[in-house]
């Protein structure tokens, strides 16, 4: 067995090491992610770690059928989402996807507790502001969380971290998702969209890019929500419309937002994330903070990922089975 793993970054290369010598498989690790320079590597292992690199993003089938054609049945991703790949071509070339559901639920959930309390105290005012529009020392009064309802879209494993969080700190909370986690069914009322924009201050979205969720957040989301509305985004940048936030944001109908996801990043991640015109055109506010999709990246979280993912290869290699495949039949 013989294991790929591109993308491999300095802090990855020693869990790679540790988990090749524990496991006895040799891994090769690549710094690049796979492209189509050096997609025919694949030809001479049993199967790849990886997270979407463009091609893949861009759908392009002459990709994946490279891939098939050099025998790889196996993909593991680094990643949770997966909606960098094309469902369809997945099933049509028969390869089996698995991906990392789980690790540090902490990493993502305080980053977002934070940029809650980041928001409340304006610290992107002050932080992005420059002069002569640099606020007073004390022009812009903060709250605090016991005068807000903050909403929770999507209470899974993140979700939940967020709203015990918000609770224990004194602030209150109401929720919407697909199911009611029962950690919080006793302390957060549960309730439709509809009603979580309008009874919210704060806004953190926990939720996965669907075709349910995608631009869940657009001009009519934001016409309807409170006035003031603020907003934190670490699940994936196309939940939101970015059009419909920047309007909603110039006619100060939402208030603040703290942004570690937007539209089309992995296209600018390789050429400086800052590059996005849409960081761009977020950038032009003050009371917007924008991170470049860091909020899980803690040494215990990157651990974990690079882990599972190589765990995931392994067990379909030698098994057939994981409880992490997402596309393909174990």
């Amino acid at each position: 067995m013989k294991i790929l793993f591109y993308g491999a970054t300095e802090l990855e290369i020693p869990m790679i090491k540790k988990w090749s010598r524990k496991n006895d498989i040799p891994v090769t690790y690549l710094p690049e992610e796979i492209n189509r320079q050096n997609i025919q590597l694949t030809k001479a292992y049993d199967g790849i770690c990886f997270y979407p690199s463009k091609q893949m993003q861009a759908q392009a089938e002459d990709f994946y059928q490279q891939l098939a054609d050099n025998g790889i049945k196996y993909l593991s991703l680094k990643s949770t989402g997966i909606d960098g790949l094309n469902a369809k071509l997945i099933s049509q070339y028969g390869f089996h996807v698995t991906n990392v559901p789980k690790y540090s639920p902490t990493s993502v959930g305080h980053f977002a507790l934070m940029s809650i309390l980041t928001l409340l105290r304006n610290i992107p005012s002050y932080y992005t502001s420059q002069p002569p529009q640099l606020p007073l020392r004390k022009g812009l009064l903060g709250r605090e969380l016991s005068e807000v309802t903050v909403g929770i879209l999507g209470t899974g494993r993140i979700g939940s971290v967020v709203a015990k969080g918000v609770l224990e700190l004194g602030g209150k909370v109401i929720a919407c998702s697909r199911s009611v986690n029962p950690e919080l069914q006793s302390a957060v009322p549960y309730v439709s969209f509809a009603q979580l924009l309008r009874n919210s201050d704060i806004i953190s979205i926990h939720v996965p890019l669907t075709s349910n969720t995608k631009y869940l957040f657009s001009d009519e989301a934001f016409q309807m929500a409170k006035p003031g509305l603020m907003l934190v985004n670490t699940a994936r940048g196309s939940i939101v419309n970015t059009n419909a936030l920047l309007s909603a944001l110039q006619q100060r109908t939402v208030r603040g937002a703290v942004l570690d996801t937007v539209e089309n990043e992995n296209a600018y991640f390789d050429i400086g994330w800052h590059k996005n015109p849409y960081c761009q055109a977020l950038a032009k506010f003050n009371n917007v903070l924008l991170t470049p999709h860091i909020a899980y990246f803690t040494n215990q979280a990157v651990q974990e990922i690079t882990e599972t993912s190589l765990d995931n290869v392994r067990d379909m290699i030698m098994n057939a089975k994981t409880p992490n495949l997402v596309f393909g039949k174990g």
